[in-house]
């Protein structure tokens, strides 16, 4: 396992055993698919970049990872058997890895802060953002594939890189940039 990706299943494995409360982590019956370096494209993979990482708290993980499967090409590299109240699916692609969790006391946003309608009026991770190599055929793929597109396309100019923010099938926005 490399080290970026040793630090992200440590980084896991310490937020399940958090989670679980006192109680202990299950070891996995069979052993975790090996991790794929995140600089080798895969053919099914939307984007490609030199690397990047966001982790969501999901209300229905299966759906989530299926979404990512489906419209961003990444694959399930790691899922370990849920640990107290909180299961985790970890996809990579293209040198993305998205990090979902699902745990069973968590809120929507909805319900979190039911007042506020525009997140960015909470302080916090709003979007996520990632660097791609071919801005345009991400866009076409997006297109493609039937992503929902918030804002843009938007072309490059002198004050910024080529952009486009999607939403992915909770509402999480992502924005892609063009290098």
């Amino acid at each position: 396992m490399t080290k970026p990706n040793f630090i992200v299943f440590s980084l896991i494995v310490s937020f399940l055993t958090a989670c679980a409360a006192n109680t202990s982590p299950t070891p996995t019956a069979t052993p975790l698919p090996s991790m794929t370096p995140t600089s080798i494209p895969t053919e099914s993979s939307l984007i490609t970049t030199t690397g990047a990482f966001f982790a969501l708290s999901v209300a229905d993980i299966n759906a989530s990872a299926d979404w990512y499967s489906e419209k961003l090409g990444l694959e399930i590299v790691m899922q370990p058997p849920k640990t107290g109240q909180a299961a985790v699916i970890v996809l990579e692609g293209g040198g993305l890895i998205v990090e979902l969790i699902q745990h069973d006391d968590a809120l929507p946003f909805s319900e979190a802060a039911p007042t506020i309608a525009d997140k960015t009026l909470i302080h916090g991770i709003f979007k996520v953002g990632v660097i791609v190599e071919d801005f345009d055929k991400t866009v076409a793929i997006l297109k493609e594939r039937n992503v929902t597109i918030t804002f843009g396309p938007f072309p490059a100019t002198v004050e910024q890189r080529a952009n486009v923010i999607i939403q992915d099938n909770e509402g999480n926005l992502i924005q892609f940039f063009g290098k």
